[in-house]
């Protein structure tokens, strides 16, 4: 890669919805790191500078196809996650660092810029101690400017992190019909149609911390 070339990486995330909202993220960045898709990267994998992953339910097959990928491009692993402790166990070998899902384009990028000098990745957000006062932190900082309530951000906060209506309303003792009133009330107030764009949209304004989807004070199950 010549020195003005941007660092080219892929994203192994059993999550499929991550990588448009990953995708969205970095593409003001384009000139600095460019995110290739999966199948595209196992036919070339000598293009490959980074390989970000999520071993968070990753599957089998999935594993194989990181395994493979890493060996064959010479490529450098890091774990993507929203997880603080998720680099255990990493099925691509030696692992070069961590970056959370919680970090805005310009800090991903430069985690993965970083990860390709082989100087590891810069350190991501530390999660504060006072749980209630993180939720309000995390609200203020995207949430509540958008007159989001408590039970909105937390189901924003479980799609930027990939789970489907039905896995949220088992999580959080919804009905399905109470999921999608919620999604549809969230997707009005912050202004977007898809789901992709919604995870776009979380990943932006940091609704992917597990404290998100604790159950929020003073609301039932529907």
């Amino acid at each position: 890669m010549s020195p003005s070339a941007p660092v080219v990486a892929t994203l192994v995330d059993d999550f499929h919805v991550v990588l448009p909202g990953v995708r969205a993220l970095l593409e003001p960045y384009r000139s600095r790191v460019v995110l290739v898709e999966l199948g595209d990267a196992l036919v070339e994998p000598r293009s490959v500078d980074v390989i970000l992953y999520e071993p968070v339910r990753l599957s089998q097959s999935s594993h194989s196809m990181l395994r493979s990928l890493a060996a064959s491009s010479g490529a450098r692993p890091v774990v993507y996650t929203w997880r603080e402790h998720s680099a255990q166990g990493a099925p691509a070998g030696p692992v070069v660092g961590r970056l959370s899902k919680s970090l805005t384009g310009a800090q991903l990028v430069a985690g993965i810029e970083a990860v390709h000098r082989h100087v590891g990745p810069p350190p991501g957000p530390r999660p504060t101690v006072d749980r209630a006062a993180h939720a309000a932190v995390v609200a203020r900082g995207g949430a509540a400017d958008n007159g989001l309530t408590p039970r909105e951000a937390q189901i924003l906060a479980l799609i930027t992190q990939g789970y489907t209506n039905v896995e949220i309303g088992k999580r959080l003792y919804l009905s399905i019909n109470s999921v999608k009133t919620y999604v549809r009330g969230a997707y009005r107030k912050i202004d977007v149609e898809r789901r992709t764009q919604a995870v776009a949209w979380g990943l932006q304004h940091g609704l992917g911390d597990a404290e998100m989807v604790r159950q929020p004070t003073g609301t039932r199950a529907s």
